[in-house]
């Protein structure tokens, strides 16, 4: 039961994971975009527009597009590790959900042989006491 919440859980999270990174991806090629047309629209509009100011637009537009391209992987590779980290820690959460099961069973066991023990003990009969009759009054002449 606690197992398939966990995976219900587990699957939740990796969509939700999935949804962040398309949603990433799609904000980083809206400012791409945004930022190619701001640097051509002026380009459209302006009739004297020198050689020099498009190839400085270009220049600019490229800059901006590595440093964007750079942002994004990081941000994968960010997102990786923490992907990364969450199954490790899930592994670390099955590995010690068995080692309860485990010990827990063995718990089981032991109660089990302990109350065993216990019943063993009661049911053995009392020691005979020390006769105070007869034979003791013999052993004093």
């Amino acid at each position: 039961m606690v197992d398939a919440a966990f995976s219900r859980q587990r699957q939740l999270e990796d969509r939700a994971a999935g949804v962040r990174q398309w949603r990433l991806i799609a904000v980083v090629l809206g400012l791409i975009l945004v930022c190619l047309g701001y640097v051509i629209l002026p380009r459209g509009f302006a009739s004297n527009s020198t050689g020099e100011s498009s190839t400085v637009a270009t220049t600019v537009a490229e800059q901006i597009t590595n440093e964007l391209l750079e942002t994004t992987k990081g941000l994968q590779l960010t997102q990786q590790q923490a992907v990364d980290q969450l199954q490790v820690v899930q592994d670390q959460l099955v590995a010690q959900k068995a080692e309860t099961k485990k010990l827990t069973e063995q718990v089981a066991i032991l109660t089990e042989k302990l109350q065993t023990l216990q019943q063993s003990v009661a049911e053995t009969p009392a020691p005979p006491a020390l006769a105070t009759g007869p034979a003791s009054s013999k052993a004093r002449h």
